[in-house]
């Protein structure tokens, strides 16, 4: 019989391995979640155990960027579930609208929610107040960031766009591809920042961290929410994925504010 994930001392000893190795640390993300995206290593490489595979590593070290990149997949797309986006427009014209906002993507892959979230600012804030606007995107995955800022996507990604959307913020290339407009693209400022070994951005107002507790164990969800309460000022929005909720030891001070939607306010 296997050992359970969470018990198997070989992805152990290998995710040890592999900090030690490159400084990844994902010694507490979810070992069953894990143990499938090593073992797509192990498959694609015809590899029969973890053993096995810490020696392919120490003779080929460029496996460990294949692996990184199993580990970190990422699943985005412009405005993934669209009526956080309505929610989160009509509190900006409620609250917001002529005040200038910090705001962090935590998390964002390829950059589609960083540049949705910008233009959902730019489309319910004022005039003046977009003008000091921006939104600050971080990402564990340094490729991923750099393919973020060429701001190139496939025509698919962009499905949740209206045509109106489409016309105003993008522009088409060659062969289905579009293009994110310059005006918005200069709103949002990208970075390699792996949230569980480095500082948080401080002084934000609206934190975007949706899909990334999923794969954290419940010490580690706990670990990064205090760099994310750190991060938040008072009275600051905080937009989690659907099948995330605020750590316990926490809610008391993130109230929802609909039920229906994975959008907190931080008590004042």
């Amino acid at each position: 019989m296997l050992p359970r994930p969470d018990h198997d001392p070989a992805l152990t000893d290998l995710l040890e391995k592999v900090y030690h190795a490159r400084g990844w640390d994902f010694r507490n993300y979810k070992r069953t979640s894990l143990m499938r995206r090593v073992s797509k290593r192990l498959n694609a490489l015809s590899v029969g155990s973890m053993g096995e595979y810490s020696r392919f590593l120490e003779a080929d070290p460029s496996e460990y960027n294949r692996l990184f990149s199993s580990v970190t997949i990422k699943v985005s797309e412009f405005f993934r579930e669209p009526e956080v986006f309505h929610f989160l427009c009509k509190l900006l014209k409620s609250d917001y609208r002529d005040t200038a906002v910090k705001a962090w993507c935590c998390g964002c892959a390829f950059g589609e929610e960083a540049y949705s979230l910008a233009i959902t600012l730019t489309e319910c804030l004022g005039a003046e107040a977009i003008k000091n606007t921006k939104v600050f995107a971080t990402d564990i995955d340094p490729e991923a960031v750099e393919q973020a800022r060429r701001a190139r996507y496939r025509e698919e990604s962009l499905w949740n766009a209206d045509a109106s959307v489409r016309g105003s913020h993008f522009f088409p290339v060659n062969g289905g591809v579009y293009k994110v407009k310059y005006g918005i693209r200069n709103l949002v400022k990208f970075g390699a920042l792996d949230i569980v070994r480095n500082p948080p951005i401080a002084k934000v107002q609206i934190l975007f961290c949706r899909n990334l507790f999923i794969y954290f164990n419940k010490t580690l969800q706990e670990d990064v929410f205090e760099k994310l309460d750190y991060s938040l000022r008072p009275g600051g929005l905080l937009v989690l994925g659907k099948a995330e909720v605020v750590p316990q030891r926490f809610s008391s001070r993130y109230p929802r504010i609909d039920k229906r939607i994975s959008v907190y306010r931080k008590a004042e």
